[in-house]
């Protein structure tokens, strides 16, 4: 009789076993619905003004050259109190 029980009890795990294994793998296969992912904004475009392009201290002041494209990246060149500034670097090529 122990020996008939232990294998219900056996048996009765290998198929609880095997019934949770195919209830999580036809879960994984199922296929869920999703609302599209909505499309990023497109980023405003506005140019610089000259009043944007300065940054004034005591001692001196960055300037920033180039339009911000490959051809014109932008970059800030410190200028000191009493200097004249550099003329812009030539496009890269």
């Amino acid at each position: 009789m122990a020996a008939a029980l232990l294998l219900d009890n056996g048996m009765d795990r290998v198929g609880a076993a095997l019934a949770l294994v195919a209830m999580l793998a036809s879960g994984c296969t199922a296929a869920r619905a999703t609302s599209p992912a909505p499309a990023p904004a497109a980023l405003p475009t506005s140019a610089i003004t000259s009043d944007q392009r300065v940054v004034a201290y005591p001692h001196g002041r960055w300037l920033l050259y180039g339009d911000g494209s490959a051809a014109s990246p932008f970059a800030w060149v410190w200028i000191p109190t009493g200097a004249t500034p550099p003329p812009p670097a030539p496009p890269a090529r």
